[in-house]
């Protein structure tokens, strides 16, 4: 069906109309681009996810990202990383990192994706911005969003004590894991302990929040809550795990993991750090509730003796069926094993006793099934103290060898022998002795009343719980023994052991050792000649000497002080390290933080032995700076000081024994100043107030006496500060006689002049005087000096002031001076007036400057109307300038209109009026001025109502008003379009092929004649 070119043309005239409103519409939608909200901070080598999206665009619903940064080093240069459009856009530096997927764009919708960086290097802090492509056909809105990222250093450390462990079902268990770090950001900690069986994934025993809550693994939830599982915190780095009753389940491998987590700007936690522990791997022998008990008794024949006589101990197990189960039986002396029957009866003896044995003093055997006896035969003095026996039962499996299924010791038997009468005695010099590590041991041992030949052992045992072992011997023939711990020593010479005379033995100790503390015996024996040659012992002695090592970090003190803690720039520091508390080699190292730094950093080592080493990092040290040391001081001096020097120091003293590094102690830290000479420039005005008419040329004169010093340069400014207003540059003169034109030079190039008389002698020259120029005038001198590095510095201002009143040679003018008080609303206008109340000449001209003062802030100029009708800006608010209107309604009568007042807008309004009259060479000089009372204005929030809302609202008052409007005067337009050519072509046609028709608008009629119409 053919349709009518006229309704086309309507047709697409009223779509054109409606892309135009919908285009109109749809151009308040603006793109806008939003990153997470920095500093984000993340730890070096963790994983970090920057998320970014965008809305408000046009186009394609899948929009393209790219990710840059910049180093704070230089911000201005965009180092580009990532795309999503162009995968070949990355730097250098990061296009492998690219390649590799290191850093990757995961995509989460068309305008949304994350960028994941993941192992964060240090030099990926800076500024990363994410950018969008335009799509929008115009720019509008924001097309980029930046983020600030900050790479930190992980400080998180987790440790525990690991090993194996064996424990009975039933038993408790307590592992600690200690957990720090350093973080100088605030962050918050978290601990969980893991059990990991073999084959299976880590179960969650427990966890300790980053909120400090506790919280269970589901394994292990009934038992946490009936207590059979708990965490606690010790202390500020250990965190305690504790299973009250071990089950067979728990075995395995148990780990503590630390997270560290910080808050970031939008409230959301992320962890940033986490560390494991090395496992201990527990395991958790079942016990069979239904294997048989027994019961484990000794029994002594006597237990007070006398030397020589015999000591017999029997230990007797009980059980029932008794020879139906496998025993190992032992004796034990002070806790020294002596001897060992095995379940198949094999005999082992201690190795202190395998002599005495073989000469058949000692029998051990098997009495009955029960029954276990150990024969002493001609005890000694030394064989008394505490026996027990411990049994072990055993069970063997089919072809394997004996284990171990229970284990049980007797009550312990306390012998006592008495020797005989005899006057053989041994005597240690001290019996207590307290020496500090590093210092020598000498232990002197004396012997009466031997009869034949002695030999002496030393021997050591760490406390009262421990066996005495061998050190050093010496026999009757003078052969030397050593122990098997301290060969080495002994090999060294560190431990040797002398006999100064028939009756004195010495042991002497190089280098002790905190290790070296404990209890020392000097066991003395007397041997007899018999007539076959060989030598029998007729009588042993033995005293003990308790020794205290002090370690050297516990008795060492290292302090520095100086004889001037502030010095002035030029002179020497002076500083002392001394050490006290210990005599070994020592090493020392000065440090030296700067003003303003956290680190610490080197200055020069003394090695103990008697190397010198410089460190680079801080290398203006070395060329001025002296070092010595004695024993136990250290001196450190810095001629001619400088700002650099200024800062804290520190020396670090270690002490050496044997070549090895004991102990380090660092002194306290003392800060040393550094100041600046104390300036000694004065500056004075030659007349401290000049009054002077308008129109005539003025000199102000600044005379600099008493410099610092005799090569001082000098920065010279003139600041102007008229009545109740802040200072304004006029000009200024650096060190170099530079010129720099002030704020007061932009329109009146010509008006000031700055002459320099000598080198302590300025003028500044005022040309062609104005009522304006009335006020302060200030000459502000700045002192440069050279420091020790030859670097230029200044020195504190000085300033002299100098008070210019201008007067007027004839004083017409006269402005209103009422004071006033408008309120209005916010939004509205409002108009101050000033107005001239004097009479007005025709040949005055007037300039006219308005100023603003809210509260008791000082008064701030906001425009100048000029003599020659020039409008000139004052105020510093751009949006205000905008909205100030000037006019003079009357001769005489100013007017400022302030448009769309705001609250900001409320305070006192005044003006000033400076008349100007033509002098004979024809150009407009200055004759009266005059000012006027203020205006007083409130602006107040008005009363909000529909109307306002509405109002107020360009798009509301649009969519209210304007846009039904619009639409109806067009529909009215399209009707009426419609409607004539209807009239002219359409109904036409109709009256022509059926003229019988009534109704022209009887809709089935014109449906039916267009289908049949020519037309």
């Amino acid at each position: 069906m053919e349709r009518s070119p006229s309704l086309d043309g309507c047709m697409a005239f009223l779509l054109c109309c409606l892309v135009i409103l919908l285009q109109w519409d749809y151009s308040f939608a603006q793109r806008l681009v939003q990153v997470q909200d920095g500093p984000l901070y993340r730890a070096n080598g963790y994983p970090i996810t920057i998320a970014c999206n965008v809305s408000g665009f046009k186009g394609p619903s899948e929009q393209n990202f790219e990710f840059s940064m910049y180093l704070s080093a230089n911000p201005t240069a965009e180092i580009k990383i990532i795309s999503t459009l162009d995968p070949s856009t990355a730097y250098a530096i990061y296009r492998q990192r690219v390649k590799n997927k290191e850093i990757e764009i995961e995509r989460i919708t068309g305008s949304s994706v994350l960028l994941h960086i993941k192992n964060l290097q240090q030099s990926d802090q800076g500024q990363y911005e994410c950018s969008t492509p335009n799509t929008d056909g115009t720019y509008l809105g924001s097309y980029s969003a930046m983020t600030d990222l900050k790479v930190i250093q992980d400080t998180l450390t987790a440790s525990m004590s690991t090993g194996p462990l064996r424990k009975l079902e039933g038993d408790p268990l307590q592992l600690e894991c200690e957990v720090s770090s350093q973080t100088l950001q605030h962050t918050h900690i978290s601990v969980t302990w893991y059990l990991r069986k073999a084959g299976q994934d880590p179960l969650q025993i427990i966890s300790l929040m980053r909120d400090f809550t506790l919280t269970p693994g589901s394994e292990f939830e009934y038992r946490y809550k009936s207590g059979q599982i708990g965490l606690d915190k010790i202390g500020i780095t250990t965190y305690r795990l504790t299973i009250t009753h071990l089950q067979v389940a728990d075995q395995g491998n148990i780990y503590c993991q630390a997270g560290e987590w910080i808050q970031d700007p939008d409230k959301s936690w992320f962890k940033i750090a986490s560390k494991e522990t090395q496992p201990s791997s527990v395991e958790v022998q079942k016990v069979d509730k239904e294997t048989d008990d027994f019961n484990v008794r000794i029994e002594a024949t006597e237990e007070e003796l006398q030397e020589g006589e015999t000591l017999e101990l029997k230990c007797i197990v009980e059980i029932p069926n008794i020879l139906d189960h496998y025993f190992s039986v032992a004796w034990f002396k002070d806790s020294q094993e002596m001897a060992r029957i095995g379940p198949m009866g094999v005999l082992t003896i201690g190795g202190r006793y395998t002599g005495r044995e073989s000469q058949g003093e000692i029998r051990v055997f098997k009495k009955s099934g029960s029954d276990y006896v150990i024969i002493i035969k001609h005890i000694k003095t030394k064989d008394q103290g505490a026996y027990h026996c411990s049994v072990s039962k055993e069970e063997k499996s089919p072809g394997g060898p004996f284990t171990t299924k229970e284990m049980k010791e007797s009550s312990q038997v306390q012998v006592q022998v008495t020797a005989l009468e005899s006057n053989f005695n041994v005597a240690v010099s001290n019996r207590t002795i307290n020496i500090v590590e590093g210092d020598h041991l000498q232990i002197s041992c004396k012997v009466a009343g031997m009869q034949g030949q002695v030999s002496v052992a030393w021997q050591y045992k760490k406390d009262n719980q421990n066996p005495f072992s061998d050190v050093i011997s010496l026999s009757l023939n003078g052969a030397l023994g050593a122990g098997a711990q301290y060969r080495q020593r002994i090999d060294r010479g560190d431990i040797r052991t002398v006999r100064i005379n028939q009756e004195s033995f010495v042991l002497e100790m190089s280098h002790s050792l905190p290790s070296d503390a404990g209890i020392y015996r000097c066991v003395v024996t007397d041997w007899i000649a018999q007539t076959d040659g060989n030598w029998k012992e007729r009588d042993s002695k033995s005293q003990e000497s308790s020794l205290t090592v002090s370690p050297l970090d516990s008795v060492m003190r290292t302090s520095i002080k100086s004889r001037h803690a502030q010095i002035e720039e030029g002179k020497e520091i002076t500083l002392i390290c001394s050490v006290s508390g210990t005599k070994v080699p020592l090493s020392t190292t000065w440090k030296f933080q700067k003003n303003g730094s956290s680190q610490l950093q080197d200055i020069v080592t003394l090695h103990y032995n008697g190397d010198i080493k410089w460190h680079r990092e801080l290398n203006n040290f070395e060329f001025k700076t002296s070092v010595h040391k004695d024993d136990r001081t250290s001196f450190l001096k810095v001629s001619k000081a400088s700002i650099l020097e200024a800062g804290t120091y520190q020396c670090v003293v270690e002490a050496w024994i044997s070549q090895t590094k004991r102990a380090k102690k660092e002194s306290n830290m003392l800060a040393i100043i550094v100041t600046k000479p104390g300036s000694k420039l004065t500056v004075r005005s030659e007349q401290p107030v000049l009054e002077r008419n308008v129109n005539g040329d003025v000199e102000i004169a600044c005379q600099i006496q008493g410099a610092t010093n005799s090569n001082s340069q000098f920065a010279v400014s003139w600041y102007f500060t008229p009545s109740e207003m802040g200072n304004t540059t006029i000009l200024k003169m650096d060190r170099y006689h530079i010129l720099e034109n002030g704020e007061m030079m932009k329109n009146r190039k010509h008006k000031f002049q700055l002459i320099r008389q000598s080198a302590d002698s300025y003028k500044l020259v005022i040309l062609q005087t104005e009522f304006g120029d009335s006020g302060k005038h200030y000459c502000v001198v700045e002192e440069w000096v050279q420091d020790p590095n030859n670097k230029w510095y200044a020195l504190p201002q000085q300033s002299a002031e100098t008070q210019l009143i201008i007067r007027a040679t004839e004083n017409n003018v006269r402005v209103l001076k009422n004071n006033t008080s408008v309120r209005i609303p916010e939004s509205n206008d409002f108009i101050v007036n000033c107005t001239i109340d004097s009479d007005i000449q025709a040949m005055s001209h007037f300039s006219v400057t308005w100023y603003y003062q809210n509260h008791e802030d000082p008064k701030l100029p906001l425009l100048t109307f000029s003599h020659d009708s020039v409008f000139e800006n004052l105020s510093l608010n751009k949006e205000l300038w905008k909205r100030m209107q000037f006019y003079s309604p009357s001769a005489g009568t100013y007017s400022l209109v302030i448009r769309n007042a705001g609250v900001d807008d409320t305070g006192k309004y005044s003006c000033k009026v400076d008349e100007y009259v033509l002098n004979c060479e024809g150009n407009m000089q200055p004759r009266s001025t005059g000012e006027s009372g203020f205006t007083e204005v409130v602006v107040h929030h008005p009363d909000v109502s529909t109307y306002s809302t509405v109002c107020s609202s360009k798009s509301l008052f649009d969519f209210v008003f304007i846009y039904p409007f619009i639409i109806i005067v067009l529909l009215i337009c399209v009707i009426f379009f419609l409607y004539y050519k209807m009239r002219k072509g359409g109904i036409h046609c109709l009256s022509n092929t059926n003229r019988q028709n009534k109704s022209l608008w009887k809709e089935k009629d014109i449906l039916q004649n267009l289908s049949t119409s020519p037309c």
